[in-house]
């Protein structure tokens, strides 16, 4: 490709497409604000580039060549599709917007985040879709790939990325009502305790478990799960005890028979992050969507 177009600039490439659309050298001229002889002088230089007449004089008028008549058509797409690359960004209009969002969320904010932006987002732009994926190991990969659009993490910010915070959440521990630690979960029972754990990715250890390492103990992990949901309906029906965000147990409290009490040890709180790839950072859409995000109640 680099051969073909050497000698060739963009300029040359406006004005031969003007001369091939008039088929006339003065036409061409005024189309692109040329004088005439320039429009010559560029027709003279894509000939001995192109190695071809391009416009053959024909009684009073020019005709094409058969490379100039195949070229033509081509041209012109190629010309318009470096002027859309190239274009200024048109203003946002959420109301014309027919965009897909892809991202991927961690379990906590796809009941927390992931509803706000969807609620939102759907009122301002009805045709708007979005996506979502669970946040797994390949996640990161693919939103430097530009498979995904942003991802919201419980992470703090990553090499790599541009990053926001979203919110910072504490843990409680989700009971069924009528628990036998319900009221009194002290460390002792919380260790001897069976848990669910939520992991998507099928891990047997939390934040839970580092805290309880530190003090030399160790629980038992009976259940794990790939949601907050399905951990949630197996708390209500059983002894097990989940450690979970706060936000996450009220919602689960407003439609299961369990209740939320604070853990018997110190756990950081939950840092949920949103991350996207710095190639991103200009859309004017996707600028949109993560101010969404960010201002979750």
């Amino acid at each position: 490709m680099g051969q073909a177009l050497s000698g060739l600039d963009v300029n040359l490439l406006v004005v031969l497409d003007a001369l091939l659309a008039e088929r006339s050298v003065e036409r061409a001229a005024r189309r692109v604000g040329l004088s005439s002889s320039a429009a010559s002088h560029a027709l003279a230089r894509a000939r001995e580039v192109l190695g071809d007449p391009l416009l053959v004089r024909a009684g009073r008028g020019m005709v094409l060549s058969p490379r100039a008549e195949s070229m033509a058509p081509r041209l012109r797409e190629g010309l318009a599709a470096i002027s859309r690359a190239i274009e200024r960004p048109r203003e946002l209009d959420l109301a014309r917007e027919e965009r897909a969002v892809r991202l991927a969320a961690v379990d906590f904010a796809q009941s927390h985040a992931v509803l706000h932006l969807t609620a939102t987002l759907r009122a301002q732009a009805s045709k708007v879709s979005i996506t979502v994926l669970p946040f797994t190991d390949g996640s990161l990969a693919a939103l430097r790939a530009g498979e995904l659009d942003l991802a919201l993490a419980a992470s703090g910010p990553l090499a790599g990325f541009e990053s926001r915070a979203v919110c910072s959440e504490r843990f409680v521990c989700l009971l069924r009502r009528g628990h036998p630690s319900r009221g009194r979960l002290t460390l002792a029972r919380f260790a001897a305790a069976e848990h669910v754990l939520v992991s998507p990715r099928g891990r047997v250890a939390g934040a839970a478990d580092k805290a309880l390492r530190r003090r030399g103990l160790k629980r038992t992990v009976a259940l794990v799960v790939p949601s907050f949901m399905a951990a949630a309906l197996a708390v209500a029906q059983s002894d097990l005890v989940l450690t979970c965000a706060a936000r996450s147990a009220k919602q689960a409290m407003a439609w299961l028979p369990v209740e939320a009490v604070d853990p018997p040890l110190k756990l950081a709180p939950i840092t949920l992050t949103m991350l996207w790839h710095a190639r991103t950072s200009g859309d004017a859409f996707l600028e949109h969507v993560r101010g969404v995000l960010a201002a979750a109640p």
